[in-house]
């Protein structure tokens, strides 16, 4: 897994699909859809990749299973 730019770009993390998977669940998907999506994400995490870039690929993917909880996922900000 790779290391993730976050928004702020003041610090570099490890990719953490849990972390992804809540924020996903936090958004209405159900738990299967959120484990699915994080981890195919979390596979395919390159280092420097950004947290805009981790949304936009998590988002994609959901939409594939629930359309409507991708476009809540999207539109939510922490």
């Amino acid at each position: 897994m790779g290391k993730v730019n976050k928004r702020t770009r003041t610090h570099v993390e490890d990719f953490d699909w849990a972390k992804l998977k809540d924020s996903l669940v936090r958004a209405g998907a159900n738990e299967e859809h959120a484990t699915k999506v994080a981890k195919k994400v979390g596979s395919a995490a390159w280092d420097g990749m950004t947290t805009a870039e981790v949304k936009r690929l998590a988002a994609t993917e959901l939409r594939r299973m629930d359309e409507k909880s991708a476009t809540v996922y999207e539109t939510y900000r922490k």
